[in-house]
């Protein structure tokens, strides 16, 4: 069993960030934030065909597919922050978000490369640098 205390920071840890939600549920209801961090465990921790940085890219076009409104948005940006941190190129998030165009709409690339460059931006002011 997972302290409640750590709950949300395990969340934080393997998301990247801290919403405020995660520390709501680990404090109201625990058994289900428990479940969710052993799926999360078995979807992104063991050893898979997918690496945690294709993970990131899944999560990535999922969010930007979702549709472009302002709660998904910090979602987004974060997803993007971790990829780019875990060594995604942002041509290869480029790609995948075009990938969608045809299926979803030309409004998941637009939204999805606004949210990367905005992540890019945050990044930068972190001290990371833009791979060639």
């Amino acid at each position: 069993m997972i302290e409640k205390a750590d709950m949300a920071k395990i969340f934080a840890e393997r998301r990247g960030k801290i919403y405020p939600a995660h520390h709501w549920l680990a404090a109201h209801f625990p058994d289900y934030v428990e479940v969710m961090l052993e799926l999360d465990e078995v979807i992104r921790r063991k050893p898979r065909r997918y690496d945690e940085r294709m993970h990131e890219l899944f999560h990535i076009v999922a969010l930007a597919v979702k549709g472009s409104n302002f709660h998904n948005q910090p979602h987004l940006r974060a997803h993007i922050k971790k990829g780019l941190q875990l060594g995604l190129h942002p041509e290869e998030i480029g790609e995948a978000l075009m990938v969608c165009v045809n299926p979803t709409g030309a409004a998941t690339l637009t939204y999805g490369i606004t949210c990367m460059l905005e992540a890019i931006e945050e990044l930068k002011g972190e001290g990371w640098s833009e791979p060639e």
